[in-house]
């Protein structure tokens, strides 16, 4: 099928993992293949003229990478600086060093990924080689030339293009894509608005409250060519709190809300975007879930008509609110010197987790939690008394399992790594709670969680217990949590590392090795501190796994011991 700019949109909106969203905008975006992407590598990304570009492996040239030797690659493309972000990220977070393939799949399995997401939206049945297509056409209709487009697609030929192209260099490539990303970013309100959200990531990065996002936001979007004005608010019970308001009066807004009561429920219950008439133009308003009571609204005053595709995209920028959000929400229940500790039991009709270990008469024990996209977590675990193989069959049976794959099988159990779309944790990270811990036997899974001493423990527990209402809650207490200082993590952490790691962790650090592009190479750094390659990467990955512990534990050093 033809994929539209607002179709495309609501494809990657609808990932839901790191890795989904990566390999649809590596199709879409940059015009990679799914075998392209399974040689794609970190390395492969680099600069030129301040536009970053990724090499692209055929078969031929890949098979002489692997035998030791320099090929040229295939073709050079484009990576936009979003998608140059997302693949860095994915490296550094998934531990891919520059020479290990970027994904650890197949390129079956990377297609299938596309297929997955197009599932899951209404309308849209897209492939990754509709994608590839979508890439091409935005390409043309923005007038970069058919030799460009088929040079960055690697095709032979293009439309009534002759089999034999003349060769595309590397500046015009650049030229030519980058003057395209601006013309695009120029023209109709939904580009815009899309341009103007692709900085909040890093603008947000170091909120520390509500009210921070909020004019973060607001003031982001009022400057936008087409917006007359936007606010934010939150929903606390039966009332909206305005949290900023850029363009417009504080009364105007307030009075638009009091008229417009219903319909902004009516946003908020749908969990989506639609536009309302306002006196001087149509408003936008798109709900950001999550939140003490109910989550968010952000509302976009147009001076203009406004399509579907802006609809969506002002949805877009709420999803990023709402991310926002929820790390404020975190960091408030880390510095809090008091929490509330919760106690909930969940039977197998409210979690996967139970229904697995009545199945299969096994404990299951949370190990580590990873909030992954707006309705769906990454859980790690590990399984005592049932063997693998029949752990992922009976996941891969349990409708609330969207993935799930083997880290490490021993004797009787295995570390497993679950993608989860239903679980009572859902609705407890999204109202700011934290997940002490995690386990599940006999068809019970019992739930212990932390809130801020200040969190509105109520709303949070009919959230739970509203969604899932076999849930309930089984104790609830007042504890103290002393706030650990810079100096005491650096004791901490100095405590399990060892002199030699220390160095070594010390010299990377100095030597720009953490940075993109690296500031200097492994052997470089192995020569400066008198090491083997092979020895300093044992010393960095040794150090980076105590230092990692030591940041995302809460046990001190001695309780959890050398791994």
């Amino acid at each position: 099928m033809s994929l539209t700019p607002a179709a495309y949109d609501r494809l990657r909106r609808a990932t839901r993992t790191h890795r989904e969203e990566l390999v649809v905008r590596l199709a879409g975006e940059a015009g990679l293949r799914p075998v392209e992407q399974a040689r794609l590598r970190p390395g492969d990304v680099f600069e030129h003229d301040g536009t970053r570009l990724a090499a692209v492996h055929d078969e031929s040239t890949a098979a002489a990478r692997e035998a030791g030797e320099s090929p040229e690659p295939a073709r050079e493309t484009v990576l936009p600086d979003g998608v140059a972000h997302d693949l860095r990220q994915y490296a550094a977070s998934n531990g891919i060093d520059d020479d290990e393939p970027l994904f650890s799949v197949s390129p079956r399995r990377l297609a299938m990924l596309v297929r997955e997401v197009s599932d899951r939206v209404d309308g849209v049945d897209a492939t990754a080689p509709d994608l590839r297509e979508y890439f091409a056409a935005d390409l043309l209709d923005d007038g970069v030339p058919p030799t460009v487009v088929a040079a960055a697609g690697g095709w032979d030929r293009l439309d009534s293009l002759a089999p034999l192209l003349p060769e595309t260099d590397r500046d015009a490539l650049v030229r030519a894509v980058t003057d395209r990303e601006q013309k695009s970013g120029a023209s109709g309100l939904a580009r815009r608005t899309l341009a103007a959200a692709r900085g909040l990531p890093e603008a947000l990065h170091d909120a520390g409250d509500r009210e921070t996002v909020a004019a973060t936001v607001c003031n982001r979007l009022a400057d936008v060519e087409g917006v007359r004005f936007a606010w934010l608010a939150e929903r606390t019970g039966e009332t909206v709190a305005l949290r900023h308001v850029a363009g417009v009066l504080e009364r105007t807004v307030r009075d638009h809300l009091d008229e417009n009561r219903d319909a902004m429920e009516a946003v908020a219950a749908a969990g989506t975007a639609r536009q309302l008439p306002g006196p001087d133009g149509p408003i936008v308003v798109a709900h950001a879930p999550g939140g003490d009571a109910g989550g968010a609204l952000l509302a976009v005053g147009a001076s203009q008509p406004v399509d579907d595709a802006a609809t969506d995209a002002v949805a877009a920028v709420a999803g990023q609110t709402a991310h926002a959000l929820a790390a404020v929400r975190r960091k408030r229940l880390v510095l809090s010197d008091s929490a509330v500790e919760l106690d909930f039991r969940c039977p197998v009709e409210a979690s996967a987790l139970a229904d697995i270990s009545a199945a299969l008469s096994c404990r299951i024990e949370l190990s580590g939690l990873v909030p992954v996209g707006g309705d769906s977590l990454l859980f790690y675990a590990a399984v005592e008394g049932a063997d693998a193989e029949s752990v992922l069959t009976r996941a891969a049976e349990t409708e609330a399992v969207d993935d799930a794959r083997l880290l490490e099988e021993y004797g009787d159990g295995a570390a497993i790594e679950l993608v989860l779309t239903a679980t009572p944790v859902l609705p407890l990270v999204e109202h700011g709670g934290r997940v002490k811990s995690l386990s599940a036997a006999d068809g019970v899974t019992t739930l212990t969680a932390e809130l801020p001493g200040d969190g509105d423990v109520r709303s949070t527990v009919d959230a739970v217990t509203d969604a899932y209402p076999s849930v309930r809650l089984a104790a609830k207490r007042q504890v103290d949590r002393p706030v650990e200082t810079d100096a005491g993590f650096r004791e901490r952490l100095g405590d399990r590392l060892s002199e030699r790691q220390t160095t070594v962790l010390r010299a990377a650090y100095h030597a720009g090795y953490f940075e993109w592009p690296r500031d200097t190479t492994a052997e470089e750094l192995a020569d400066s501190v008198g090491v083997s390659a092979p020895t300093l990467h044992n010393h960095l990955r040794n150090a980076e796994g105590k230092l990692l512990t030591a940041f995302f534990e809460d046990a001190p050093a001695g309780e959890n011991g050398d791994r």
